[in-house]
């Protein structure tokens, strides 16, 4: 996949990750919110069980009630979070405790020991900011019981947190896990919108458009929908529509152009060949007659008659093969196989290079436009492997292949040249121009042998 990825991929990733980023920021905040809130009532709880136990224990002290002490201990085991509730001297030796197997034990080897460490550090009633211990799991209180104004024995409290602190966790976690799984699911509905209904329709529309531009289908093919994207397919459509219109009308331009212009090569041939051409014919013969005259009368003169009548016959053979050039009779009279049998035997007389024409089958049925343009093209073709190729021998071919009629020219030359490969040869794009016209393609390249073809291949020719 490129980078940057398509904006059906990209668009919902981002607000994917944002998403997330957001949801665990707001996780983190929610966790603290209730940790903290979780923290105060504990913190609540301890300040108000502090000064009830306290009470309690001063009572008991006073009285020298010890087993009755511990025994009021035990029963505050039910308030939430107490881990223990211990009595200690100021020794540290548990007087009397919550649990009776601390009883008797210094403080330091009880779970109380961070609240005895505490008490030692201070005097009075420790409850100034969160005392914490293990991670904001563990509260510790410390109370002074004050049973004489000399006695220093205190109150120790421990909270333990963890599971209440594990139930935050475990809500938090459910709940980012609700919103990541919300928002991941958003993001999928969000990308199955712009893929399904967007991309898709934009890559068909895309794809139309280029099989139009290669000529491969009429039309665009519309996108259904009442969107933007269809209004788009829409006016690419009547764009589409107006280019096909001018291209046709472009086409029936140019084809009557070339009609006009065969027309009038047509004419002018018929007039050199019907007109000039009979004229010329009846000088010459008028010509022989008087070098015949000339060489029974005056042999003196008839040599210059000769010559005249020489140069005369010449220019007779020029007029008739210029006619012929402009409009061939084989291909006007018999068909174009003749008529490229002729163009073959003509190019092997006049310039000495072996040209051959190759039909395996009759190639019947084609109208005389097809004829002539690819008669045109023929004669273009050899023309150029006699200018540009330097080849030995020209090869003709036509025939029909499936659904085509193909001519071939061959050359064993040099190659085509680069001007007709970059468009700068008029005569080679006059032969794409013609084929264009036929509805057809021209290809070129090198035959096997080497040298130049040139291919030209007619579907459906009428």
């Amino acid at each position: 996949m490129n980078f940057p990825p398509p904006l059906r991929f990209l668009i919902p990733a981002l607000l994917l990750l944002l998403g997330i980023v957001s949801t665990w920021l707001d996780y983190e905040l929610d966790l603290a919110n209730d940790l903290e809130r979780d923290f105060n009532d504990v913190s609540i709880q301890a300040e108000a069980t502090g000064v009830r136990l306290a009470a309690l224990a001063r009572q008991h002290l006073a009285l020298g009630e010890i087993k009755a002490l511990s025994e009021s201990l035990s029963d505050w085991q039910h308030v939430p979070w107490l881990s223990i509730a211990a009595v200690v001297d100021a020794n540290g030796r548990v007087m009397a405790c919550s649990s009776a197997q601390w009883e008797g034990r210094s403080a330091e080897d009880t779970p109380a020991a961070t609240a005895w460490k505490r008490a030692k550090e201070s005097s009075g009633k420790i409850m100034e900011a969160p005392t914490l211990d293990g991670g904001d799991v563990i509260v510790l209180a410390v109370f002074p019981v004050e049973v004489s104004p000399q006695g220093r024995e205190k109150l120790l409290l421990v909270y333990d947190r963890a599971n209440a602190v594990a139930h935050a966790h475990q809500d938090a976690r459910q709940r980012i896990a609700w919103s990541a799984a919300v928002i991941a699911l958003m993001c999928l509905c969000l990308w199955a919108t712009l893929h399904f209904g967007v991309a898709r329709r934009l890559e068909r529309l895309a794809r139309s458009v280029r099989e139009f531009g290669e000529g491969r289908v009429p039309s665009i093919e519309p996108v259904h929908g009442g969107d933007e994207v269809h209004e788009l397919s829409q006016a690419f459509r009547k764009m589409t529509q107006s280019l096909a219109d001018r291209e046709r009308e472009r086409n029936e331009l140019e084809r009557a152009v070339i009609d006009s212009a065969e027309n009038e090569r047509r004419r002018i041939g018929h007039e050199l060949h019907d007109g000039i051409g009979q004229q010329l014919t009846a000088v010459l013969m008028a010509m022989n007659g008087l070098h015949a005259e000339l060489q029974a009368h005056a042999p003196a003169h008839a040599e210059h008659a000769q010559h005249a009548s020489q140069s005369l016959s010449e220019t007779l053979a020029e007029v008739r093969a210029l006619s012929h050039g402009l409009a061939p009779v084989p291909l006007w009279e018999q068909g174009l196989e003749h008529a490229l049998q002729a163009l073959a035997d003509a190019t092997t007389r006049s310039s000495g290079v072996r040209c051959v024409f190759e039909c395996p089958d009759p190639v019947n049925e084609i109208s005389e436009a097809t004829a002539c343009n690819l008669y045109r093209i023929a004669q273009e073709a050899v023309n150029n492997a006699l200018k540009h190729a330097d080849s030995a021998e020209i090869r003709i071919g036509l025939e029909r292949r499936k659904n085509f009629l193909v001519l071939e020219i061959d050359d064993d030359g040099c190659g085509l040249p680069e001007a007709p490969l970059d468009g700068g040869g008029i005569g080679f794009r006059i032969m794409q121009h013609r084929t264009e016209v036929m509805g057809g393609r021209m290809e070129h390249g090198a035959p096997p042998a080497g040298g130049t073809r040139i291919a030209v291949y007619i579907p459906n020719s009428p």
